[in-house]
């Protein structure tokens, strides 16, 4: 819903400069969880303005997932565990959106359309942004709204043929604080009613003296989640420097509550060079219906779902990106990263049977301004 809402997929390259009327990149991200899936996404972009209050920014991506997929769990050794899908999982998923801007004077309105298909999931978006600039444009004022239309299948059960509709809501402030500090905050609403649960996830239970327990994935047909972020940048000149910090803060239905933390540092090396160390902090809490094994007795319209996603756990990722910008417009970009995620690291300790995600990421970037 991101496209939907007019923001960007990735965070593209911002310039300055009266010649400027476009710029064309492609990006490549690598990540692979330790044991589990490994993920390639080729991702291209354009942005091109024309006629001085026109914009358009296009996207095309396409999501190669291989590996071994975690199926669900069950306690067959004695305590729950997660189990692995036996046959190789090998999907691709095909996207894309595109958003034009037209300036009014000192406001902006934007429409925007989102696609994704895959063979099992198929999603539909569009989106609606203005933003008003106020105070010679030292303040601006934003407004959004989405909505995406998704149908669920799985190769699992043919039968399968669900829908979503999710509409989402933002508003939001960027606020120049001084000549070298400035600040974003934005919340973000979001009300989804349809299919939430994962056709491909079971839980398994075994007790002795009875017969072993199976239970789908089954999550409520609803889900509502507030989302706050912000955002700021103070440059530091004399260091030619630029702290970056953010904050996002996620509550839903579900029961599940969200901080991330995220601190950087981007500092220019000469006048091509800059370097952007990172450090992301993650926590949350687990959802209602998160459960590692099957009641007794279960009740009717019961909801459960053992996928550790909706666990309670912490994460932190360090990441250092690298850019260097050619004096023809092209600007090259190189980040490392890597993810680790476990029970320890939640303030209180997480949820039972969390196994330790370990996932190495690389992302890079070649982008001209023309």
């Amino acid at each position: 819903m991101g496209a939907a809402l007019a923001l960007p997929i990735l965070a593209l390259p911002a310039h300055a400069g009266a010649a400027e009327v476009g710029e064309v990149g492609f990006t490549t991200l690598y990540y692979r969880e330790r044991g589990l899936m490994k993920v390639v996404e080729p991702i291209a972009w354009l942005r091109v303005s024309f006629a001085e209050t026109w914009e358009v920014r296009a996207t095309a991506l396409v999501d190669i997932v291989t590996g071994a997929s975690p199926e669900g769990v069950s306690n067959l050794s004695g305590r729950p565990v997660r189990t692995i899908t036996g046959a190789s999982v090998e999907d691709r998923r095909y996207g894309g959106d595109v958003k034009v801007t037209k300036r009014i004077g000192d406001a902006t309105v934007s429409v925007s359309r989102a696609i994704s298909d895959e063979d099992d999931y198929v999603s539909r978006a569009f989106g609606l942004e203005g933003t008003l600039d106020l105070r010679g444009k030292q303040t601006t004022l934003a407004a959004g709204l989405g909505r995406a239309k998704d149908r669920i299948r799985s190769s699992d059960d043919a039968q399968l043929d669900a829908r979503r509709d999710t509409k989402e809501y933002l508003v939001g402030v960027t606020q120049v604080l001084s000549p070298t500090a400035l600040f974003q905050g934005t919340l973000q609403a979001s009300r989804g009613k349809g299919w939430f649960n994962d056709p491909y996830k079971v839980t398994l239970t075994f007790r002795p003296g009875s017969f072993p327990l199976f239970a789908r994935d089954t999550r409520p047909d609803t889900r509502n989640v507030l989302t706050g972020v912000g955002r700021f940048r103070q440059h530091v000149p004399s260091m030619r420097g630029t702290l970056q910090a953010d904050y996002r803060y996620h509550h839903d239905n579900w029961g599940i509550r969200a901080h991330t933390l995220e601190a950087a540092w981007s500092q220019d090396l000469g006048d091509s060079w800059s370097l952007r160390p990172a450090l992301r902090y993650y926590t949350q809490s687990q959802a209602d219906f998160y459960r590692l094994e099957v009641p007794a007795r279960p009740p009717p319209g019961l909801l459960i779902s053992s996928d550790q996603r909706l666990a309670a756990f912490g994460g932190l990722s360090p990441s250092l990106r690298a850019t260097y910008r050619f004096a023809s417009g092209v600007t090259v970009e190189a980040t490392a990263g890597y993810t680790y995620n476990a029970a320890s690291l939640r303030p209180g300790g997480g949820s039972p049977g969390v196994e330790t995600l370990r996932a190495p990421f690389l992302l890079g970037t070649i982008a001209k301004t023309f």
